[in-house]
């Protein structure tokens, strides 16, 4: 989802973490995050494509950071969080470097509109959860406006597009909530770039 070349992605990096900790953003982004965190249950957590730590950085002791950048990762080690660079499609989204039994929750923001097979994408990455004990899925995308803005984005998700793929049911997980934030109406984000569905999925029993 980024250029591979070592310069750009240190360039990238740097960029990503420096408007991570503008004071501003930081109070924004603050108000999306406790959002999340109150969907997750409580317990170590998979945070997949972690960016800049935001979420990882709040998440309980015990969780870990998948991501493709090398020098986000390194940016992160070295601030004491558990990040780890993680080639999914050479691993195929089988997550086979985490243990079993160790995780409680998953999360993946703003990365499935990023995959021309995001249902192929869903159904291996909740496949590897349930393998984990994963008992929590949360699924963050972009609506409308926020979609457009970025021409890597190749998969538009709604909740329409949820149902008529028939990812309600998921690899033993159900969809327990599809609700768009921060005002729970699609078409908010036909004007507002920031805003998000959240998808919350959870382990039947």
């Amino acid at each position: 989802m980024s250029d591979s070349t070592p310069e750009f992605g240190s360039t990238y990096a740097a960029e990503q973490l420096r408007r991570s900790r503008h004071p501003l953003r930081r109070l924004i982004k603050k108000f999306y995050l406790d959002r999340v965190l109150s969907e997750v249950d409580a317990g170590p957590t998979i945070d997949f494509g972690c960016g800049a730590g935001q979420l990882l950085s709040r998440l309980p002791a015990g969780s870990v950071g998948l991501e493709v950048n090398p020098h986000l990762v390194e940016a992160l080690r070295s601030e004491g969080l558990d990040a780890r660079f993680y080639d999914a499609y050479s691993d195929d989204f089988s997550l086979s470097q985490l243990e079993a039994g160790r995780y409680r929750a998953f999360t993946i923001s703003h990365v499935l509109e990023h995959f021309d097979d995001t249902p192929g994408v869903m159904h291996k990455l909740w496949r590897a959860c349930a393998r984990l004990g994963v008992t929590t899925i949360v699924a963050i995308v972009p609506g409308a406006k926020g979609y457009a803005s970025d021409a890597t984005h190749r998969t538009f998700v709604t909740r329409e597009w949820v149902r008529d793929n028939g990812l309600e049911q998921c690899e033993g997980y159900a969809l327990e909530r599809a609700d768009y934030f921060p005002i729970d109406k699609a078409s908010v984000g036909d004007w507002f770039v920031f805003h998000e569905l959240h998808l919350v999925y959870r382990r039947k029993a």
